[in-house]
């Protein structure tokens, strides 16, 4: 188990074309990570996607919510990470050039997108026999 004295908990959520997904999850940081002491609420970070389902090796970006950095607390989480046999997601970087804007606009194109889809996925069926078909012979 990892020293709860050189790590912080990191409560985040992922932020993709839809906009901020509504479940928070729990990332962990160690001392060697570069901005261990400087990372703070609003930052926003890099590390992998992942759902209740998988983990997967997808960079994704997460807003950072919350830092649980006393030592009880820590120890808890750690402890709940071997118990449930499956490990918090490290924090890979700090994305320093996140842009609101850039990010407004990806997912208004991604509402774009979807309309697209969906009026596209729209299938006119033509309801006949087959001696329509066949031109009427037979």
């Amino acid at each position: 188990m990892q020293n709860k004295e050189n790590t912080k908990i990191v409560r985040g959520y992922y932020l993709t074309g839809l906009g901020q997904e509504p479940l928070a999850y729990y990332f962990k940081i160690t001392a060697d990570f570069p901005d261990y002491e400087t990372l703070k609420v609003g930052d926003v970070a890099m590390t992998f996607y992942q759902n209740a389902e998988a983990i997967t090796s997808i960079p994704a970006l997460i807003r950072v919510d919350g830092l649980i950095e006393t030592e009880k607390q820590v120890l808890e989480f750690l402890q709940s990470e071997k118990k449930d046999h499956f490990p918090m997601l490290p924090i890979v970087d700090v994305y320093d050039d996140f842009d609101p804007l850039r990010f407004k606009r990806m997912m208004e194109t991604f509402e774009r997108l979807k309309a697209d889809i969906k009026r596209l996925a729209k299938v006119t069926y033509v309801q006949g026999d087959l001696f329509d078909f066949l031109g009427g012979e037979g």
